[in-house]
């Protein structure tokens, strides 16, 4: 893909600029067009955006700084569930300590949330201060 992208005016660079931080955050092509001011919002048009290397550049630095915060606030909410988690533990509150360990495991990726486990044969084991529980399940 060569980048044949015309030097453009000011309002261009900020069409452009506004255009690619909406299809950073996730809309689509036409939306972010329209968002950005372009008259004629068509996917042609977009497609033809994301070629420009100013507009990739400024996707790709939106998206760093998306994923930065993504992994800044899971690292936070896993360590502050852990304090809660080691907390309801000291208390004998075993019902919170087990929704603290649940809600880092969905944090985590451990457990796909979208997916109902009601009625379907799952083993569970829940460990409360080092010792193992009594299993179930099959």
């Amino acid at each position: 893909m060569s980048d044949t992208t015309p030097s453009p005016d000011t309002e261009e660079r900020v069409r452009r600029s506004i255009f690619a931080a909406h299809v950073a955050y996730g809309s689509t092509l036409v939306d972010a067009l329209t968002k950005a001011g372009y008259s004629s919002p068509s996917l042609h048009l977009g497609w033809t955006l994301l070629a420009y290397g100013d507009v990739r550049e400024t996707i790709e630095k939106h998206r760093e700084n998306i994923s930065g915060k993504v992994a800044r606030n899971v690292s936070d909410l896993v360590e502050q569930l852990d304090r809660d988690r080691e907390f309801a533990i000291e208390t004998h509150n075993a019902s919170v300590a087990l929704a603290a360990t649940m809600a880092q495991a969905k944090l985590l990726g451990h457990i796909d949330p979208s997916v109902s486990i009601k009625g379907t044969q799952k083993r569970l084991v829940v460990s409360w201060g080092g010792e193992e529980a009594d299993e179930q399940g099959p």
